[in-house]
């Protein structure tokens, strides 16, 4: 991960949502928990991919948004990494594919998460951001 840049393209972005100390996220009706987050649409900032996802996938406003950086995957594909306050929770519609939105005093496991690679742990250790399971 590149810590504190912005890539000079992306294709999606990834919120690491809070409310106060605790990790706010999503269930995926196709997948499981996770942070909202998904692809910019054409010509949208990184800040207003963020915003967007947040509100479509969990009925969340953000206060402030910070970027702490971005990640290449193997095929070149390019997420910034972004994290913010939930300042208010309007309920689901159903619209998204968002089945549930919870806050957790920990990460869940990895088997409850949607990708069991480490990535969020990784993230929160590596931003000092609450929520990371102890190793």
């Amino acid at each position: 991960m590149r810590l504190g840049a912005l890539p000079e393209v992306h294709h999606s972005v990834v919120c690491l949502t809070y409310r106060g100390d605790r990790p706010l996220l999503v269930r995926n009706r196709h997948r499981a928990w996770e942070f909202p987050g998904g692809h910019a649409e054409e010509g949208e900032s990184v800040l207003d991919t963020a915003r967007r996802e947040a509100a479509e996938e969990a009925g969340a406003t953000l206060g402030e948004v910070r970027v702490a950086g971005y990640y290449v995957l193997s095929a070149g594909h390019v997420t910034v990494v972004t994290h913010a306050q939930v300042v208010d929770l309007a309920p689901l519609t159903g619209e998204f594919e968002t089945v549930e939105v919870r806050e957790f005093d920990v990460l869940p496991s990895d088997e409850e998460l949607s990708w069991a690679d480490g990535l969020y742990a990784h993230l929160l250790l590596v931003l000092g951001l609450p929520g990371a399971r102890p190793v």
